[in-house]
């Protein structure tokens, strides 16, 4: 489809003529960063995963910034502005700081001319801006699905309070989100979402997407020796306050025997709490060894997770928990908190989930990894493996998110 010339708007004849014309309907996918990227975190993924495994139906086009997380601004080498980048099975458009304006996305918006807008983001600069032009008539008729990738839990809301909490109730007055098709990935997600929709809209619940398989050629046997009385855990994530290292490392302070701790992930934005958590594994005892890796490449991953016995992470909040498929993939069972979709792990034998508030149960389940033996761990391992396997393998995933394009498909059909 080539660009409009001039300040063109087709006419209602026009764009009927243009979407009859189409092989299969156009997603114009708004997202803060997309690929190459690998350092904005956990949302991104299941949209690559969207794209790879919806394209042959779908037609999407991705608009997303120049560069690769709220840190990094570098622009990403060899891609190009102003024009779309065939990236697996999306065509992207790359902005440059100077074009995150609402004229280049009502630019872009006049071009494609879409049959559906999916926003990535709740609070997305490039949301907003489209929220505003639905506002003013410019997307008129254009359905609007809406995924806030865990933007809406408490801890997150508190970052930044008064702003955000300004900026909910001016959307609200403002009728910013009216209507629109929420997409949550989890029912608390769905419960986050009720309380600040307003009216109008509906919210459908579909976990993330992930690919059919990971790291389909695990082999067990490559797993490191579990000697009983010493562990290698590994916190893959965001140094964020939300994902909670400081109240791990709190924890190793009083875990016995031969431990090793590996963090790996880009630092956030706040510095302050990365220098605490500097500090406090300074403080640790000589048994307890941790480690700052820095962050990697997401082709690394599974890999790097191999090497490890178990994956640890006490978030505040997760809206999925990609990584947690990614860990139990490369056969480490997961500590993870209660607030996750991810529940019930010790009964399935694959690891723990456990309130953040009972410290007393997080030390037992630390203690019980350290103290286990090969034998037994083996086992655990093998169930994380299969646990997630099965998981990837079922289809409501994908027949969850297939109802949410549907969905605002069949409303764009009445306009």
């Amino acid at each position: 489809m080539k660009p409009e010339q001039g300040n063109h708007i087709r006419t209602a004849t026009e764009s009927v003529e243009l979407h009859s014309r189409r092989s299969k309907p156009v997603i114009l996918v708004l997202a803060e960063f997309y690929l190459p990227g690998y350092k904005s975190g956990g949302g991104m993924r299941p949209l690559v995963n969207m794209v790879e495994r919806f394209g042959d139906d779908y037609e999407f086009r991705i608009v997303t910034r120049d560069h690769d997380g709220k840190v990094d601004k570098t622009p990403y080498p060899h891609i190009s502005y102003n024009t779309w980048d065939q990236v697996g099975k999306a065509s992207v458009r790359y902005l440059a700081k100077d074009q995150i304006r609402v004229s280049e996305v009502k630019k872009v918006v006049r071009e494609v001319d879409p049959d559906v807008v999916f926003c990535n983001s709740y609070f997305s600069t490039l949301t907003i801006f489209a929220l505003l032009l639905r506002r003013t008539g410019v997307l008129k008729g254009v359905p609007f699905a809406i995924a806030p990738q865990g933007e809406l839990t408490g801890w997150a809301l508190n970052r930044k309070q008064g702003k955000k909490s300004a900026f909910i109730a001016f959307a609200s007055r403002l009728g910013l989100y009216r209507d629109v098709i929420w997409r949550a990935s989890s029912d608390m997600e769905a419960a986050e979402i009720d309380r600040i929709k307003g009216s109008g809209g509906q919210i459908l619940i579909a976990p993330d997407m992930a690919p059919k398989s990971i790291f389909p050629e695990y082999e067990q046997e490559r797993k490191p020796i579990k000697s009983a009385g010493s562990a290698k855990f590994v916190f893959l994530s965001r140094i964020h306050p939300g994902k909670n290292l400081d109240y791990l490392l709190e924890l190793f302070r009083e875990v016995d025997g031969d431990v090793s701790l590996d963090v790996i992930g880009p630092p956030d934005a706040n510095d302050e709490y990365l220098r605490k958590c500097t500090l406090m594994i300074e403080d640790l005892s000589a048994n307890v060894r941790v480690t700052m890796g820095g962050e990697i490449e997401h082709s690394r991953v599974l890999e790097t997770l191999l090497g490890y016995h178990f994956f640890v992470l006490p978030t505040l909040s997760e809206n999925f928990g990609y990584v947690f498929l990614e860990a139990m993939s490369a056969g480490c069972p997961i500590v993870i908190s209660d607030r996750t979709m991810w529940r019930s792990l010790e009964e399935s034998g694959v690891g723990w989930d456990i309130p953040v508030e009972d410290r007393a149960r997080w030390l037992e389940a630390l203690g019980k990894c350290v103290a286990m033996d090969n034998s037994t761990y083996s086992e655990m391992s093998s169930s994380a493996r299969l646990f997630a396997s099965e998981w990837l393998e079922g289809t409501a995933s994908e027949v969850s998110n297939r109802k949410v394009f549907e969905t605002a498909l069949s409303l764009r059909t009445k306009v």
